[in-house]
């Protein structure tokens, strides 16, 4: 192609054109048939409650996963699903990055607590999908109690800041200072 300039006509046709010419709105695909089971499923599963111990939710092991996994492994982890296959199920569990791989090893010991709990033979073999961390509650650092700063500790962060130009900088400064002495001890 050359580069040729536009004629008035053409400009005036185009601009027309682009004045009057609607996009078509975007097409969007439509929702997958798991998804709209899931939503109906979901609530009647948690409403239907427990029961047998045979069960078909991997989501119903959420009572007996601490006697599976045991304390340590429990909080981090979760049973995600069963996935079926012609040699037998396989449950999928959600782990944390490293303790992903720690969790496999051990998976011998874990699938005997299962069956033990389950049934024999009900699950062959455990897969382990890594997520991101869980938050843990009740291991939450509680920041160190703050103590208010003494006039002789004020009078010797304001001296440390006066010769700053910036008010801005000198503020900011002050506020870490303040922060720094507060956390001491």
């Amino acid at each position: 192609m050359t580069d040729r300039p536009l004629t008035p006509a053409k400009r005036a046709k185009i601009e027309r054109f682009l004045e009057t010419a609607r996009a078509r709105p975007q097409a969007r695909p439509l929702p997958s048939a798991s998804m709209a089971v899931n939503r109906v499923m979901r609530p009647l599963a948690k409403s239907a409650g427990g029961g047998a111990k045979r069960t078909s939710s991997a989501l119903s092991l959420a009572e007996i996963w601490p006697d599976i996994m045991g304390p340590r492994w429990s909080k981090i982890s979760s049973p995600v699903r069963y996935r079926g296959s012609k040699d037998g199920r396989t449950l999928v569990i959600s782990a944390p990055g490293p303790a992903a791989s720690l969790i496999m090893a051990a998976s011998g010991p874990i699938l005997d607590r299962l069956n033990a709990h389950l049934g024999a033979g009900h699950v062959q073999r455990i897969s382990v999908v890594q997520a991101k961390p869980k938050p843990n509650r009740e291991a939450r650092v509680q920041p160190p109690l703050r103590r208010g700063l003494s006039p002789s500790e004020t009078a010797q962060l304001r001296d440390g800041v006066k010769n700053i130009r910036s008010e801005r900088l000198r503020d900011a400064l002050e506020r870490l200072g303040r922060e720094v002495i507060a956390r001491k001890d």
